[in-house]
């Protein structure tokens, strides 16, 4: 178990705003334009959309310090609210060194105190990058396991847990389409709910929401398409479906544009907002490859209202007032998840980062070590809340504010 904390270089703390009392400034850094120095970088100065922040490269050796004290803390505050929210007891510590290869769809099964989640896409796995196994951490033991359902799930992309169960959303396999199905944490039974829009295969699947009636909102993307996980169907625009929890029937609620790649999905507590991670950045495209990355796609935060019925005031599979809420100060979100009092938390780059859901504005960031780790999907605990991405499992806990929903 590594624990990230680490000395920082006296001579650049004093360039920084100083941290409130109580917050160690060798964890963490404040960051705000009122420093002259930050709002206007003297000499060249240059990073692309991908890179965080503080592996620009700048001329400015007084900058070149405060980027160096950056990079060595755990927690970036932009606004002072974030203080309040992470505390001063907050630690970072990496549970698991993975590959550097994708790990997604994380789930906490409180009953047994455990962690599952799963290696997915290319590099790893079997042929093509396909995974018909997940892994479960004993959050006590530290000890990390491979299982199978039964029947195997391929390529599991997307998980949430939910009253006793995993409900999960995969990109398929050689022989399957993507689907939605639930799993028993307890016998590792899979029951598959749903794999098909009125006999058509979905894209592949990405990630999933359950609002507080047990219906679905799921993604389509052209993450698993695009990876040739599978090979069935011509792929539909990146779409982000409803499904009704009692009948399974099932609508497109949106439909991204060209550029646009539906990824992570999350509601706020009162379940009257949607939100949609865009990583059309990724440069995955329907063309059964990936592309090179493009910097001008999506790497963006969108959010919507549900419409209400006018004759019963009851909230409908219609989606009003899409907003860009959010786009990310590097690299993008990827795994999104909202917290009990409506922050969000989005994964990308080497952060989380954790965002006003009013103004859109991003409050501070949780790092994660650099050296090429990067958060990809994220869940909640109580005061705590784990991070798998490429380079392994994390876990942010002692965090003051609550955060698990359920």
């Amino acid at each position: 178990m590594q624990i990230f904390w680490i000395g920082l270089l006296g001579v650049a703390a004093a360039q920084l705003d100083s941290v409130p009392q109580g917050f160690d400034p060798n964890h963490w850094a404040w960051v705000s334009n009122t420093d002259p120095l930050l709002a206007v970088i003297p000499g060249t100065f240059n990073r692309s959309v991908y890179e965080a922040p503080s592996a620009a490269n700048v001329s400015d050796q007084r900058v070149v310090s405060i980027n160096d004290q950056i990079n060595q803390t755990s927690f970036v505050a932009y606004d002072e609210r974030f203080f309040d929210i992470i505390g001063p007891d907050a630690v970072v510590e990496q549970l698991q060194a993975l590959a550097f290869q994708v790990h997604e769809a994380p789930c906490y099964i409180p009953e047994t105190n455990s962690l599952f989640f799963v290696e997915w896409g290319p590099p790893g796995g079997g042929e093509k990058g396909r995974h018909d196994s997940q892994y479960l951490l004993d959050l006590t033991t530290n000890n990390l396991t491979l299982i199978k359902t039964n029947p195997p799930s391929w390529n599991v992309h997307g998980c949430v847990y939910r009253s006793g169960q995993l409900h999960v959303v995969t990109d398929g396999g050689p022989e399957e389409t993507g689907y939605l199905a639930t799993i028993d944490p307890q016998t590792w039974k899979r029951t598959t709910l749903l794999n098909n829009f009125y006999e058509r295969p979905f894209i592949s699947f990405n990630d999933l929401e359950i609002d507080d009636d047990g219906n679905y909102y799921l993604t389509d993307s052209y993450s698993g398409w695009g990876r040739t996980l599978h090979p069935y169907g011509v792929p539909t625009p990146p779409t982000v479906y409803f499904v009704n929890g009692t009948t399974l029937r099932l609508k497109e609620l949106a439909v991204l544009p060209v550029g646009g790649n539906a990824n992570g999905v999350s509601l706020s507590p009162d379940g009257s907002t949607l939100y949609l991670a865009d990583t059309g950045a990724t440069g995955a495209v329907a063309t059964n490859k990936t592309a090179a990355r493009n910097p001008q796609g999506g790497r963006d935060i969108y959010a919507w209202d549900f419409a209400v019925s006018k004759t019963t005031g009851e909230r409908l599979p219609l989606l009003t007032s899409q907003k860009l809420l959010s786009r990310a100060i590097q690299y993008f979100y990827d795994g999104i998840r909202v917290s009990e009092s409506g922050l969000i938390f989005g994964a990308g780059g080497e952060v989380v980062e954790v965002i006003d859901p009013e103004s859109g504005w991003t409050l501070g960031s949780i790092r994660f070590g650099g050296g090429g780790n990067d958060p990809v999907n994220v869940v909640l605990g109580e005061h705590e809340l784990w991070v798998v991405g490429k380079g392994g499992v994390w876990h942010v806990k002692d965090v003051k504010e609550t955060l698990r929903r359920y």
